[in-house]
């Protein structure tokens, strides 16, 4: 292999490794996915941020029609809830230079220098439960969690959002 394939293959696997994205889903056994052919979205716990909201329930309306599931205004088979978090996690990166290796010694040990620094990512959590309507227990809920960028354009953050809800519900219905 070419050493510019090389390098463009492991910075293809690097960039795709390095996806911060956590998906998780659970479901009600026994739930017969297959009996719900339509839904309503119901009031969850709201974001700050209105526009961010509508983004969410588009990409939400969209994937959930993808699988065969119509969006009415209410009375749907499925009470749709969405619930939004947002928090900061903490990253604390150490760098450090030195001299030794010979003799015992490490690299980065006597007589080098360290730098810490600090840093408070934003984070987003959408936790999205499906309800039966008519037996009001839920039956389906799906969770995501991923750094927030404060730098992306309304595109990007409409792409990450789709993007978001094609992996949640990329095994829906379950089997």
């Amino acid at each position: 292999m070419k050493p510019i394939r090389l390098a463009t293959l492991i910075l293809a696997v690097a960039a795709f490794g390095c996806s911060t994205l956590e998906i998780s889903t659970d479901y009600a056994p026994g739930t017969d996915f297959s009996s719900y052919k339509t839904f309503s979205l119901k009031q969850g716990a709201p974001p700050k941020n209105q526009i961010a909201a509508e983004r969410v329930a588009n990409a939400l309306t969209a994937a959930l029609e993808a699988k065969g599931i119509k969006r009415l205004p209410e009375g749907g088979d499925l009470s749709v809830y969405v619930h939004f978090q947002a928090g900061k996690e903490t990253q604390v990166n150490t760098t450090g230079y030195g001299y030794g290796g010979w003799g015992g010694w490490r690299w980065g040990g006597y007589g080098g220098m360290q730098s810490t620094t600090v840093t408070e990512i934003p984070t987003g959590m959408l936790v999205v439960d499906l309800v039966d309507e008519a037996k009001d227990v839920a039956v389906w809920r799906g969770i995501a969690k991923d750094q927030i960028s404060t730098s992306a354009t309304p595109e990007e953050r409409n792409q990450k959002v789709n993007e978001v809800f094609a992996q949640l519900f990329a095994g829906f219905p379950p089997k």
